[in-house]
């Protein structure tokens, strides 16, 4: 008898669980579908805070004749207190906008819960496809041939190894390529973030297709 009053507390608990369960699930898609409608109206509204901060950012950068906005800058112009990530991710919208209205346009199935997805889907599918880098490499071929064939009773010398890199010499040439363009360490870092970020999820995209 008390076996049977077990099972039965338990199939109660569990079915109470699975109506929570499905009742959260049932509040988790309102909740995207808002968060998606909220993100394409903010995206479209020239008064919203995203692109207004853009604008901002993009006239202060012009002014100050500088491609970053320094500590000392956001101090200067009052916006040291917002997140440097939303400041970042303002100025892309800005500088991109009417490209990404668009695109927004021209895929209405496209819908995102947030400025950083969007940010990152966008800049995946506008970098250059492999098949134009194939053919610029086929076309550069073809023209080293030309020119071996051009060549054909002279000297040629033998093309050196290439030398194959290494963590660290990555990293050199990382860090010397942020201080010849004056990027910062953390603005690096918060990119990087955002790509590895973006390969996580075309990784898991790939495995469940």
């Amino acid at each position: 008898m008390e076996n049977k009053l077990t099972k039965q507390t338990q199939t109660q608990i569990v079915s109470a669980l699975t109506i929570q369960g499905k009742a959260l699930t049932k509040a988790y898609k309102e909740e995207q579908k808002l968060l998606k409608t909220k993100t394409t109206k903010m995206v479209f509204d020239l008064e919203s805070f995203e692109y207004k901060l853009g604008k901002l950012i993009s006239e202060i950068l012009s002014i100050e004749n500088t491609k970053l906005i320094s500590k000392e800058l956001a101090l200067k112009f009052g916006i040291n207190a917002i997140d440097k990530r939303r400041r970042s991710e303002a100025l892309w919208l800005f500088s991109n906008h009417s490209n990404v209205v668009t695109w927004l346009k021209n895929n209405p199935k496209k819908r995102f819960t947030s400025l950083p997805s969007l940010k990152n889907t966008y800049s995946f599918e506008h970098k250059p496809k492999l098949e134009e880098t194939v053919k610029k490499e086929d076309i550069t071929q073809i023209e080293d041939k030309s020119s071996e064939e051009s060549n054909v009773g002279q000297s040629k010398e033998e093309p050196k190894a290439k030398k194959k890199l290494t963590a660290s010499d990555v990293a050199f040439e990382t860090v010397l390529a942020l201080d010849t363009n004056g990027i910062s360490k953390e603005e690096f870092l918060v990119a990087l973030k955002e790509q590895l970020e973006l390969i996580e999820e075309n990784i898991q995209l790939d495995e469940v297709a």
